[in-house]
């Protein structure tokens, strides 16, 4: 192959790449629409962060989709990812929200008991809420990425995201990282950065748990039709 192939074929590569992310990013963020309008007029306190995580409800559906279309691009070369976002996302939504709803609200009322405390430092109680509000939200990104994928019952995804957190160690440690760096997007500069690196974002998360899509495609969905096709 001549450098000028070459050339090209990175071109094309990058071309597409950029154009598949930016697209990506703007269904995600209309997705995202009444999250950030319910978030534009909310105020700090225990309240406030009480509703906070409950009005990321309409991220769930979108998330999903968005793993779906990543997924689409990477696996089966598809490059429409506004179309592989809406057939995702008409797919997975019911799933996302039925098994993603439950595991916010522990999310939510961690954050509410955190923030209620006036106690300057990290007691033992806080502290609890703390290993729970992080776990719950381990599981909560684990059962999405599993919905984008899968076809399973609702108590099985949520089996499954403990499952695979506990013998997948360094894909926990992935996920583990990636929601680090999330919450450090929102609070060093806020939740409009991250809306507007979102597509990366969940790339990324998608990148990370293809290791997890693997396993469970081995063990519980050979010779089964519960995988969801990219078709």
């Amino acid at each position: 192959m001549t450098s000028s192939h070459r050339s090209r074929g990175l071109f094309t590569d990058l071309t597409e790449g950029v154009y598949w992310f930016l697209v990506l990013d703007v269904m995600l963020l209309v997705a995202a629409a009444p999250t950030v309008l319910l978030w534009t007029v909310m105020s700090p306190g225990p309240l406030g962060s009480l509703l906070f995580v409950i009005a990321a409800l309409p991220l769930l559906p979108a998330l999903s989709a968005g793993l779906y279309a990543c997924r689409s691009w990477r696996e089966d070369r598809d490059l429409s990812p506004a179309r592989q976002f809406l057939r995702g996302y008409r797919l997975n939504a019911l799933d996302s929200l039925r098994v993603g709803t439950p595991v916010l609200l522990v999310v939510a009322l961690a954050a509410f008991n955190l923030t209620r405390s006036s106690s300057p430092g990290l007691g033992v109680g806080e502290t609890a809420f703390l290993v729970v509000g992080a776990a719950a939200l381990l599981v909560l990104l684990r059962a999405l990425a599993i919905v984008s994928r899968f076809s399973f019952r609702v108590r099985d995804v949520l089996r499954l995201s403990v499952f695979t957190l506990l013998v997948r160690p360094l894909s926990t440690l992935a996920l583990l990282s990636l929601g680090v760096l999330t919450l450090g997007i929102v609070l060093a500069v806020g939740e409009f950065l991250l809306l507007a690196t979102a597509s990366l974002l969940v790339f990324a998360l998608w990148s990370s748990e293809r290791p997890v899509a693997q396993l469970l495609t081995v063990q519980f969905t050979t010779g089964a039709p519960e995988v969801r096709t990219g078709s």
